[in-house]
């Protein structure tokens, strides 16, 4: 069903509300809910509004002039647009701007099958409204309402003066977005901050918002007089919202592979964190090698708080081996400390056990 409105200027007459105009009811929910999907979103009306509307009914309707179209959650705004009521089929030209769930799209020219959301958008300006994130394409597909594919495109979730860059931004000849899954796929992308481009890759995936998303993060290269060349690429493990591991797997030229894990939680009375870096076989000294860091502190029974800190390496020259990987502000003296308290009325009392590693 299409419901038109048109208003010209010239004569300064009103338009009727849209309730009282198209004789379509107004009615308030008592439960915000999602928009409409499938067969009762086609049972949607369409509503069109501009300063001319020339139409067929049932066929087809063009609007010039302050173009509005409206169906459901989708809402168009452009200075022309026709509409193919048999094809589903609108396009629209010249400042173009189209609203579906919070999303904003503007740019030139749009073609689009409303209730499926297929279409293309030349030369678009977009912000997506769960994420806040944005951008410029040469040309945007969309594939349905939660998945499109943009062209020579940027991406970026940093705010931006009007005319300046973000101070990271995604610059990609392909980009998938899949809101369902909340994932975006670059190709043949590059990644700048403050201009400055600090990593490239043919492929890379990355969340669209702020929640965490197993996968390899990017790699790093080191070289040092004692280990020469070092290539390093951790994988991130998303377990729960409160727990996390990460795993990086190493290889140094001159004293062979290793791996690192990192295990951290949260729970409500309790939290901390695991480190442990295992070497199998040093090909210089001949042996294994490793590091142990340990955090944790949390709530008792009877109102007694327990922190626990653990430092421990396996030999004397580790610390000069690999210098960044002691986190401690004496590299040469590790500590180990364990520490209970709990109040008894206005007095507290503790308990504390400190060993060293020299």
């Amino acid at each position: 069903m299409l419901t038109a409105f048109a208003a010209s200027s010239a004569y300064g007459q009103a338009t009727p509300p849209p309730a009282a105009a198209s004789g379509v009811e107004l009615r308030q929910a008592d439960v915000l809910g999602p928009p409409l999907r499938g067969d009762a979103a086609r049972q949607l009306p369409i509503i069109l509004r501009a300063r001319e509307i020339r139409s067929r009914p049932n066929l087809d309707a063009e609007a010039i002039g302050d173009v509005e179209f409206r169906r459901g959650a989708t809402v168009i705004h452009a200075d022309r647009l026709t509409y193919d009521e048999a094809e589903d089929l609108a396009r629209a030209t010249g400042h173009v701007v189209i609203v579906r769930d919070g999303n904003v799209f503007s740019g030139p020219e749009l073609q689009l099958r409303i209730e499926r959301f297929q279409g293309f958008f030349r030369m678009p300006t977009y912000r997506f409204a769960k994420t806040g994130a944005g951008g410029k394409a040469s040309r945007i597909e969309f594939i349905d309402d939660q998945r499109s594919t943009a062209t020579d495109t940027t991406y970026s979730s940093c705010s931006a003066a009007d005319g300046e860059e973000p101070a990271w931004i995604l610059k990609t000849r392909e980009l998938h977005i899949d809101n369902e899954n909340n994932e975006g796929i670059a190709r043949d992308a590059v990644l700048r901050f403050y201009g400055v481009p600090i990593l490239a890759a043919p492929v890379f995936s990355f969340p669209l918002s702020e929640e965490r998303k197993s996968g390899f993060l990017p790699p790093s290269v080191g070289i040092d007089s004692r280990s020469g060349v070092q290539m390093a690429i951790p994988y991130y493990w998303n377990i729960a919202p409160n727990r996390d591991a990460t795993f990086t797997l190493s290889e140094s030229l001159r004293r062979g592979p290793a791996v690192d894990s990192e295990f951290r939680y949260l729970e409500p009375n309790y939290n901390g964190t695991l480190d442990l870096k295992l070497m199998p076989n040093d090909d210089v000294l001949h042996r294994s090698r490793y590091s142990l860091r340990a955090d944790h502190e949390g709530a008792l029974p009877l109102s007694s708080y327990l922190q626990m800190r653990v430092m421990r390496v396996s030999d004397d020259d580790y610390w000069k081996d690999f210098p960044g990987e002691v986190k401690s502000l004496t590299p040469r003296l590790l500590q180990t400390d364990l520490l209970l308290t709990r109040p008894f009325g206005d007095w507290s009392s503790y308990a504390r056990v400190l060993k060293w590693q020299v």
